[in-house]
């Protein structure tokens, strides 16, 4: 499974940065929950960089930056030069020692086993320090899953109950702050948000994609019917926001 979600990520490394909309959303917020004063950072799932260049002007100091995917890390590098930049699962960190902030923005929802890739992340925090992370979780792409059940395209991938995860990071012994925030984007049509969704590489559902023109005909013409306004069509994302100190 990891294989295909680092492919597809790999191959996005082109178009990344003009399709993520509610990336670039999430991790300014991400940003402005972290406290001040980290003499030491441990980013996971750094992509081609967007959270990485608000924790450099924040912090204004380099941080080790982890990602799957060497193509997107490649670029932050061009960006970002100062951060040591290691290709690599976050569920298994090629890295040492502790940090005043391990930290990450819309990547967690990848892990595939978080119950034990979690507390060991957190290992990896100083005591006294400081967890930040956004995670993508169930309810974002509510109207996907809707159309998928009655067309059969656009399966969605199964994200994580944000009780269940939070229950995870409690039972690591840490202070836990949480939030969940819910946007709705606007698009001009079905297609800009389907290529912009494939621009950013989040298209690993993990279920049988093989489906029919009519499908994916019938699914442009339900979005619209049924979810329009203004004559635009809605996205939801639900985001956890997770904090705390070790």
């Amino acid at each position: 499974m990891k294989i295909h979600i680092k492919h597809a990520f790999c191959s996005s490394s082109g178009s990344y940065d003009s399709s993520c909309d509610i990336q670039r959303i999430v991790a300014e917020h991400l940003a402005g929950l972290t406290g001040e004063g980290h003499e030491s950072i441990l980013e996971i799932g750094t992509g081609t960089g967007i959270y990485t260049r608000l924790l450099n002007k924040k912090f204004c100091v380099p941080a080790v930056c982890v990602d799957i995917a060497e193509n997107l890390l490649a670029k932050a590098a061009l960006s970002c030069p100062e951060n040591l930049y290691i290709c690599g699962d976050g569920e298994c960190l090629p890295v040492q020692g502790e940090y005043s902030l391990v930290t990450g923005s819309s990547a967690l929802q990848w892990f595939q086993n978080p119950k034990e890739s979690i507390p060991a992340m957190l290992k990896h925090l100083k005591k006294g320090g400081e967890f930040a992370f956004s995670v993508f979780v169930e309810g974002t792409f509510i109207e996907m899953s809707i159309l998928n059940q009655m067309t059969g395209f656009g399966s969605v991938y199964s994200l994580p109950k944000e009780d269940e995860f939070s229950a995870i990071f409690e039972s690591c012994g840490v202070s836990v702050n949480r939030s969940v925030n819910e946007y709705v984007l606007h698009f001009e049509s079905v297609s800009e948000f389907l290529k912009k969704q494939k621009g950013t590489g989040a298209t690993f559902s993990g279920k049988d994609k093989i489906t029919s023109k009519a499908s994916y005909k019938k699914f442009l013409e339900l979005y619209p019917e049924l979810f329009g306004e203004d004559g635009k069509i809605p996205v939801t994302y639900r985001i956890l926001y997770i904090t705390g100190k070790k």
